[in-house]
């Protein structure tokens, strides 16, 4: 890769190798001249998308310019998703999108996979020079500190960028914001801080309020980040980072919902980004919203057929759901359960499976048909995926799927005794015991019985003041997670009990009473350690 940037400034643009990727061959010829005018006397050619990358598998290039709509199929984005994602090219490679489109969920989709810059067609030759002149000398100035940084030297990466930061120059704040990141990532939290306020003296610069709110976060001070943030993206709604550090700022916190809804206001402005497409459905997941679920991860298939990062789980996913919403007879499309197998048939087509995948596919086309009182075609299935099962070794997300489609085909035995044998197998795993806390009555996982733990704690408090709406509120979090957790229904008994004690409890509310006693019924019995409390619940109630 060649700097050709000489000491006085003047760039010596024939050194430079340029790829212009555009379908239209009238658009090539008229960038290849402008590169022509400059000097540049090393260009590549490419009609398409899948042109452009593998021309990227043979060439290392200085500078891309490429189109953002290259005919049908994948666009500029999807380009430049794709050689970051496969390493193709590195951060000394100049990627720019072209584009005649204007609207906003195409702007902001390109400019949330971050390219190096995005210029609007028509362009001119002096248009197209001074941007990449600005570049390449942006990039010269801080060769030295990204070679030091992809050999992870990140002391000598820092004594260039202090260097850089002090100089009075128009690249100073752009060595600034590099150096606040490495700081971030090494622990610099005091330099950090000084650096990002050094930086807002000057001018209020919205990477350097964020960097100051992620210092803030980085010491356990959520409450004050979460003030930032909030404040960050109140005066610059567009502002896609900070949304990002903010619902990760929540989720430290515990707080499931307000990630959501976070999550949510960042795929609002940015809807065509499969990444955050799956992070809003995998949340709403989580959260048991399933109707947002469903739509953000129909979205994320479809957004997966270009993608780099569409994958066949992702059809397996709304798969999942879809049946989830079915079985709960949620007020979603009639045809879904007829969509989410149409979707399974096209992550056969789309992707090569293997023969654990086939049999995930079987084991959710399953589950499907038996919601939808098709047994005979769901047994067939579920015996077809077994068969394969029996023999492999799966991970844990097929045999969860084995549990749901043994549970649908009202197999509880047998579904049980895996769900038995699932904790025995992934007791050390974390995370495996966190997706099994779905099906299980308590949660098996550190983390989300320190979660219940917490909520628990705070709604007895608030019980024991006397404030048995917030209380309820407080349960209610847990509940959503875990429905036949037998503590939390019990809580929600007791403050519910409280309100009908003093004659605020509605109708609605003393029958929510007697249903969750009605429900711990049928998941206690009398070596349950949590049956006494649940006898004496139960009487207390009969007085109402």
């Amino acid at each position: 890769m060649n700097s050709g940037v000489r000491v006085a400034g003047q760039i010596n643009y024939s050194k430079f190798s340029v790829l212009v990727a555009d379908d239209f061959s009238s658009f090539r010829n008229t960038v290849n001249g402008m590169l022509g005018n400059l000097g540049v006397n090393q260009v590549q050619m490419a009609c398409s998308a899948q042109e452009a990358i593998n021309t990227c598998k043979n060439h290392t290039f200085d500078i891309i310019l490429c189109d953002y709509n290259l005919g049908s199929g994948r666009t500029g984005q999807h380009v430049l998703e794709e050689l970051r994602h496969k390493r193709l090219i590195s951060r000394h490679t100049l990627f720019i999108i072209v584009s005649a489109e204007s609207s906003r969920n195409i702007v902001m989709c390109s400019y949330d996979c971050e390219p190096d810059d995005y210029l609007m067609k028509p362009i001119t030759g002096k248009m197209l020079q001074q941007r990449i002149d600005r570049l390449l000398i942006q990039r010269a100035v801080l060769t030295k500190a990204y070679r030091a940084l992809d050999k992870h030297d990140y002391s000598t990466a820092m004594d260039v960028l202090v260097d850089l930061s002090l100089a009075d120059d128009r690249y100073s704040s752009m060595a600034q914001k590099l150096l606040g990141t490495v700081f971030l990532q090494q622990k610099e939290l005091d330099k950090a801080e000084r650096l990002y306020t050094k930086a807002l003296e000057v001018r209020q610069l919205d990477w350097a309020r964020l960097g100051l709110a992620k210092v803030k976060q980085l010491r356990g001070e959520l409450d004050v980040a979460g003030e930032w943030l909030e404040t960050i993206v109140a005066d610059n709604p567009l502002f896609l980072p900070a949304y990002d550090v903010l619902a990760d700022n929540w989720d430290k916190k515990g707080e499931k919902f307000n990630v959501q809804y976070t999550v949510q206001r960042a795929v609002d402005i940015s809807p065509m980004s499969i990444l955050r497409q799956k992070h809003l459905a995998n949340v709403a997941t989580n959260n048991n919203d399933l109707i947002t679920a469903i739509d953000a991860q129909r979205r994320s298939v479809k957004l997966g057929e270009f993608s780099c990062h569409g994958i066949a789980e992702d059809h397996f996913t709304f798969a999942r759901i879809s049946s989830l919403a079915l079985e709960r007879e949620m007020e979603v499309d009639p045809k879904i359960g007829n969509e989410a197998l149409a979707i399974l048939d096209a992550a056969k087509e789309q992707y090569q499976l293997t023969d654990v995948q086939h049999a995930q596919c079987d084991l959710l086309a399953s589950r499907i048909h038996s919601l939808e009182n098709r047994h005979d075609l769901a047994a067939e299935l579920l015996r077809a995926a077994e068969s394969v099962l029996e023999a492999d070794d799966s991970g844990i997300e097929t045999q969860l799927d084995r549990v749901l489609a043994l549970q649908s085909a009202n197999e509880d035995e047998k579904a049980e005794k895996l769900l038995f044998q699932l904790q025995e197998k992934y007791g050390h795993d974390q995370a495996a015991l966190e997706k099994l806390d779905a099906f299980l009555n308590e949660p098996a996982s550190d983390s989300n019985r320190e979660f219940v733990a917490a909520i628990n704690h705070e709604g007895i408090n608030l019980y024991n003041e006397g404030k048995f709406d917030e209380a309820l509120e407080c349960f209610e979090k847990a509940r959503k997670l875990f429905p036949k957790h037998v503590g939390i229904q019990l809580n929600i008994v007791q403050a519910l009990i409280g309100k009908l004690k003093i004659g605020s409890a509605e109708k609605a509310e003393a029958d929510a009473c007697y249903s969750s006693l009605e429900l711990v019924s049928s998941l206690v019995d009398e070596q349950h350690p949590q049956y006494e409390r649940y006898k004496r619940l139960r009487a207390m109630a009969s007085a109402f």
